[in-house]
């Protein structure tokens, strides 16, 4: 058996919990991201997205959904001025 198949990442159960918690489908895909791209670019602990952070984003999302998807697309997309717009725009936030 490929021991990479049989391997849960933490990112992958974060989401399970988001889902599990009620936090919505897209969100919960993008926390994930957000904790994935973390440990796999090696971003410094300053960055969200350490696993100790998984948490605080579940609180997040469930408290400010708009909010943290606009924060987790900036923080993944920081160059996407487009993305971020239309996120912003969405949600009705400036």
């Amino acid at each position: 058996m490929d021991d990479q198949a049989a391997k849960v990442f933490f990112w992958d159960e974060w989401q399970r919990e988001a889902l599990a918690a009620g936090v919505a489908a897209p969100l919960a895909e993008l926390g994930r991201e957000v904790l994935r791209a973390h440990r796999q670019n090696r971003w410094s602990k300053d960055f969200l997205g350490v696993e100790e952070d998984g948490p605080h984003m579940l609180t997040m999302c469930l408290e400010d959904p708009a909010g943290t998807e606009l924060f987790f697309i900036e923080n993944l997309y920081p160059y996407d001025t487009a993305l971020i717009d239309a996120t912003r725009a969405g949600h009705g936030l400036k």
